[in-house]
């Protein structure tokens, strides 16, 4: 009887021993669940993504995505097999394809944004220097209304583009300076090509002005020479410059008068036929100058006879310097204001016969486009 319970208790223990070992290599079968290699994968992902490399490596982040998520399938088909059938080597595979091509993501994006901070720095500093120039240089041209507006557009997208660069959205900043740039550059271009072109009489004006100079010399006597750009009026004694003050002239100023109305301040060689003061003029002391001259008539006839001027276009006149100046922009329906205090100097020290010759500069264009830097 106590032989057959010892057998038993035995039995019980040989039993229990192989269910335990057959438990032990059961379990030890199991393949362990990848999800140290989930989890690096899915915060690689996330590191990506938070720095922007959606944006700056969208083809390597999507790659990442992509792998990560081929690893999430690939983990949930092997779940649904019996535990023991179960092969998580895709698993691995794709999370440690996600985890690098979220890394090079990671580093591309820094070396990209990088690059397109410095590009974008570069430009908007280049472009604010070229808006400066223009500002300074060419806004008081007589521009067409759309180059203006383009200009103000270009400078518009600029800010924004400053804005994003200083949030560091370095993508949007550039496809706004990229815009930026045609509208101001463009701007800036055709605005120069008017200055070169009117530019081509410089010549001429240098000769004007010696001549002026040179008669002011030989004669002892005052003589007035007004240069547009920029705006100045200047008053010869004997061939020596005595005075110098600010000029302004026609809203139209750039270029010769070609008629009446045509809102521009004529170019040549003129001479003061009467003072106006008093009640006289409305602009506290006026020189009247002898505009048109025979020149000026002899080029207004050619025009109308060869179709450059409709047939009842006039000539125009009364072209005086004046005072009442000192309004901070070219105003005059074609006649050169100066302050009342200057124009008391200039109305002192002439008369009539007294010459007033009027050139477009007396300085070459890249002399005042430098001085516009």
């Amino acid at each position: 009887m106590r032989g057959s319970l010892i057998k038993k208790l035995v039995y019980i223990i040989l039993i229990s021993v192989f269910l335990g070992l057959l438990g032990w290599l059961f379990i030890a079968l199991i393949p362990e669940p990848p999800l140290t290699e989930l989890e690096q994968a899915s915060r690689a992902v996330s590191q990506a993504r938070d720095n922007n490399s959606v944006i700056y490596s969208a083809r390597l982040f999507r790659e990442a995505q992509s792998y990560y998520d081929s690893a999430m399938t690939s983990w949930q088909t092997e779940n649904n097999r019996f535990i023991l059938f179960r092969d998580y080597e895709r698993v691995k595979m794709f999370a440690a394809l996600s985890q690098k091509k979220a890394a090079e993501a990671r580093k591309n994006t820094i070396v990209r944004a990088n690059g397109m901070r410095l590009s974008l720095e570069t430009e908007t500093a280049r472009l604010n220097a070229e808006i400066a120039a223009f500002e300074k240089v060419f806004l008081s041209l007589p521009l067409p209304q759309e180059t203006v507006k383009k200009h103000a557009r270009g400078k518009l997208l600029l800010r924004e583009a400053e804005i994003d660069l200083n949030k560091g959205q370095y993508v949007s900043g550039n496809v706004k300076v990229t815009e930026a740039n045609e509208y101001i550059s463009s701007s800036y271009t055709y605005a120069r090509k008017i200055l070169e072109d009117y530019y081509t009489g410089y010549n001429r004006w240098q000769e004007l002005v010696r001549a002026t100079v040179d008669e002011s010399r030989m004669s002892g006597s005052y003589a007035i020479v007004i240069e547009k750009i920029p705006g100045l009026c200047h008053l010869y004694h004997a061939g020596k410059k005595r005075y110098t003050f600010e000029a302004e002239f026609g809203s139209n100023w750039i270029g010769d008068k070609v008629n009446g109305g045509d809102m521009a301040t004529p170019e040549g060689r003129y001479e003061v036929t009467k003072k106006l003061s008093g009640g006289s003029t409305k602009y506290h002391k006026a020189l009247l100058i002898n505009y048109p001259n025979k020149q000026d008539i002899e080029e207004f006839k050619y025009r109308v006879q060869n179709g450059h001027l409709p047939s009842d276009a006039r000539i125009g006149g009364l072209i005086e310097v004046h005072g009442d100046g000192g309004k901070g922009g070219n105003w005059t329906e074609g006649c050169v204001a100066l302050r009342n205090n200057d124009m008391d100097v200039v109305f002192r020290h002439s008369k009539p016969g007294t010459p007033v010759t009027i050139v477009g500069s007396t300085i070459t264009l890249e002399e005042y486009l430098s001085a516009g830097k």
